[in-house]
C-alpha cells in the first residue's frame, strides 16, 4: 500500500527554536540503533503491561461473578464497557499524540489506568456501598479503557517519527507482541496468585508492574526531552541554533535525514476517507479485532462453563503463548518478502489475508468441538494466525500517512 498522504517538510528558522524550544527536534531526528532498540524494549514491556491490565479482569471473571453474584448479562456488560471508554478515545488520543508528542501524553495517561488497576478491587468493593453498583463499575471500567486508549495511538505516533520507512513495521509489531506476553504473564502468574491469594491480588499486581513501567518510561522521556535542549546551542549574539555537529555525531544514525522537520498539520480527513485502501484497512481491522477481543476477553468463560475440570493456568497460557511466537516471527517475515521484491501491498494483503481466513475457520471449528483438547488446539491455531496480523494492517497506517500515523491508527481499534 502506498503513501497517499505525503509528508510535509519545512524549514525552521532560529527564531522558531526560540519560540518553540525544541519539540520539533523529535520529528528531526532518527533514532540509532542503541536508540532503537531501548525503545522497542520500552515499549514491548509498556505494552505488555497495558495488557495484563486488560485482561485481569477476564481471568478474575469467574471469582468476582460468585462473590458479587454478578448474571451472564452483569458480567458481559462490566467486561465489554471497558471498549466504550477504549473505542470513544482511540481517533482524540491519536490527534493528540500527533500534536502535542506522545512522550508527553503517554506518561500521564499511563499514572491514571495503573492507579485504577491497582485499586479495583477497593473501587468494587466501595461500589457494592452505593444504591447503584453497577452503575459505579461500568463507569470504572469506562475510565480504565479511556486511559488505555492512548496507548497504542501515542506509542505509533512516536515510532513514526523516529524510524526510517523500512524500520517502522518491524519495530512496531515487536513492540504488539508485547500485548500477547502480557496476557501470558497476567495468565500464568495470574492463575497462581488467584489460587494462593484470590483474584484481589491480581489486580494489585498488574497495578504494582504497571507504575514500575511508568516510572522507567518518565526517566527515558525526561533523558530525551533533557538531550533534546541539549542539542540547542546559542551563538554570541544570544540566538538559538541547532548544534549540527551533535546531528552528525554518533549519537544518531549515519543516515542524516532531511534538514527540514516534519510539523505536525491538520489530518487531511476528506482525502484519507476518499482512497478505498483506507476503507479496507478499517474493515479487515474491524474483522480481525472483533474475533481476537471475543477470545480475549471470553476464553476463561468458555473453558470454565464448558470444561469446568480444565487447568485453568493451561487455557490462560498456551494460546497466549501461540500468538507471541508468531507476532514476532510476523514483521521479520514481511521483511522477507519485502526484500524479495514483494510490494508492500501485497505483503500486508498476504499476512492479513492469512491471519483472517485461518482465524475464521478456527472458530468456525471450535462450535463444532466438544474435547478439551481439540477446542484449546483451535483456540490456540487461531490465536497464532492473529499474531500475523501485526505484519498486516496494523502497520498499515506507517505506510500511508506517515505523518498522521496515530490520529489514523486511532481509528482501527487494537
Amino acid at each position: 500500500m502506498s503513501i497517499f498522504i505525503k509528508p510535509e517538510v519545512k524549514k525552521v528558522s532560529p527564531s522558531v527554536i526560540r519560540r518553540f524550544g525544541t519539540s520539533f527536534g523529535s520529528h528531526q531526528k532518527l533514532w540509532s540503533r542503541s536508540e532503537t532498540k531501548l525503545w522497542t524494549i520500552n515499549f514491548f514491556f509498556g505494552t505488555c503491561v497495558l495488557y495484563a491490565s486488560r485482561v485481569s479482569l477476564p481471568i478474575c471473571a469467574v471469582a468476582m461473578a460468585k462473590e458479587y453474584g454478578w448474571t451472564i448479562t452483569d458480567s458481559g456488560t462490566i467486561l465489554s464497557c471497558f471498549f466504550w471508554g477504549y473505542a470513544a478515545t482511540q481517533v482524540v488520543a491519536g490527534n493528540i499524540a500527533d500534536h502535542y508528542s506522545g512522550e508527553r501524553v503517554l506518561p500521564f495517561t499511563t499514572l491514571v489506568w495503573s492507579a485504577l488497576t491497582l485499586f479495583t478491587p477497593q473501587l468494587f468493593d466501595f461500589a457494592y456501598w452505593t444504591r447503584s453498583p453497577l452503575f459505579i463499575l461500568i463507569t470504572i471500567r469506562v475510565l480504565t479503557g479511556i486511559g488505555q486508549g492512548f496507548h497504542l495511538p501515542s506509542m505509533a505516533s512516536i515510532v513514526s517519527r523516529h524510524l526510517t520507512a523500512s524500520d517502522k513495521g518491524r519495530v512496531f509489531g515487536i513492540c504488539l507482541a508485547g500485548s500477547h506476553f502480557g496476557s501470558i504473564v497476567a495468565g500464568g502468574i495470574g492463575s497462581l496468585l488467584i489460587d494462593l491469594f484470590g483474584w484481589r491480588s491480581l489486580f494489585h499486581f498488574v497495578g504494582m508492574i504497571s507504575f514500575i513501567w511508568y516510572l522507567f518510561f518518565e526517566r527515558l522521556t525526561d533523558s530525551v526531552l533533557s538531550g533534546r535542549r541539549a542539542r540547542v546551542v546559542f551563538d554570541s549574539g544570544g540566538n538559538a541554533m541547532q548544534d549540527e555537529s551533535l546531528i552528525e555525531s554518533d549519537h544518531f544514525i549515519k543516515k542524516k535525514p532531511s534538514k527540514g522537520v516534519i510539523v505536525a498539520t491538520a489530518v487531511p480527513w476528506s482525502k484519507l476517507f476518499r482512497h478505498p485502501s483506507f476503507w479496507a484497512a478499517s474493515l479487515a481491522q474491524y474483522c480481525g479485532a472483533n474475533a481476537y477481543f471475543t477470545m480475549f476477553s471470553w476464553l476463561p468463560y468458555y473453558f470454565s462453563d464448558n470444561f469446568p475440570q480444565a487447568t485453568a493456568f493451561v487455557y490462560n497460557v498456551v494460546p497466549s503463548l501461540a500468538i507471541v511466537f508468531t507476532s514476532l516471527c510476523a514483521p521479520y517475515f514481511a521483511s522477507k518478502l519485502l526484500t524479495h521484491g514483494c510490494s508492500i501491498t501485497f505483503t500486508r494483503r498476504f499476512m492479513e489475508s492469512v491471519s483472517l481466513i485461518g482465524m475464521g475457520t478456527c472458530l468456525f471449528l471450535v462450535s463444532l468441538s466438544s474435547r478439551f483438547t481439540i477446542s484449546l488446539a483451535l483456540f490456540t491455531l487461531a490465536m497464532a494466525l492473529r499474531g500475523l496480523h501485526h505484519a498486516g494492517v496494523s502497520v498499515n497506517p506507517h505506510d500511508f500517512a506517515p505523518d498522521h500515523t496515530g490520529s489514523v491508527f486511532g481509528i482501527f481499534i487494537h
